[in-house]
């Protein structure tokens, strides 16, 4: 392929993708300060207060031991949300800048722009090939996309850390409730039971998570993707 045909192919897509995002960053509304940040510090200092009592040393221990393994997995699911929705999005990206080119590049080859194109070099190859590799570089492009479950992967520790972050903040709240004698129906209720009752839901909510349905952990069919170039499932 033309070294010209490559290089507007990939920079002059690029270049207007950028000044696109620098224009509309310019019109981004300040973004506002997430109060879950909060509920996170007061589920952690409310955990680590321990009560004065020596017959409950043993499960005391057994709590902070929890809520280490609790931080450094919820800490994970931040982490492994953030990856793949950046991911994604770079793919995603590139697709677009794919894409963009063949337009572009019709339209100069159309005009017959020497500085691409000389006019000993001009024929139908030359146009083939601006449509069909750019549309089969983006295919391979969301195919790998596709394969990688960059969108799954992102929604399914999106999903675990809002019901982690909506488990501490029931903590929070039944915590704050009996502090403040709210909660005299339940005469048994202490910090323990509050604590253990985090523990059990936790667990079973990860037990429920890691479960892989079949058609999840199918195989996909690379000749039923060729179907669709731009499969509209995300």
């Amino acid at each position: 392929m033309n070294f010209k045909i490559f290089a507007v192919n990939l920079i002059v897509p690029l270049l207007t993708v950028l000044a696109i995002a620098a224009i509309t960053g310019c019109f981004r509304l300040k973004e506002k300060d997430s109060i879950k940040g909060d509920v996170f510090e007061a589920f952690v200092g409310i955990w680590n207060t321990e009560e004065n009592n020596p017959a409950s040393a043993g499960l005391e221990s057994f709590f902070r031991k929890f809520i280490g393994l609790f931080i450094k997995s919820f800490e994970y699911e931040k982490y492994k949300e953030t990856s793949s929705r950046q991911k994604y999005h770079f793919y995603k990206l590139l697709v677009l800048i794919v894409i963009l080119s063949i337009p572009f590049l019709m339209l100069v080859l159309i005009n017959g722009q020497d500085w691409i194109l000389k006019d000993t070099e001009w024929n139908n190859i030359y146009l083939y090939t601006v449509i069909l590799v750019p549309l089969i570089f983006a295919y391979l492009i969301n195919k790998y996309v596709r394969i990688a479950q960059y969108h799954d992967i992102w929604y399914r520790h999106l999903k675990n850390r809002h019901q982690m972050e909506w488990r501490m903040m029931v903590f929070v709240k039944d915590y704050e409730l009996f502090r403040a004698g709210l909660k005299s129906d339940q005469p048994d209720l202490s910090v323990q039971s509050l604590k253990i009752d985090f523990i059990n839901d936790i667990c079973d909510y990860w037990k429920a998570a890691s479960d892989i349905s079949e058609s999840e952990a199918r195989e996909e069919n690379i000749f039923q993707d060729l179907k669709g170039l731009f499969s509209s499932k995300e």
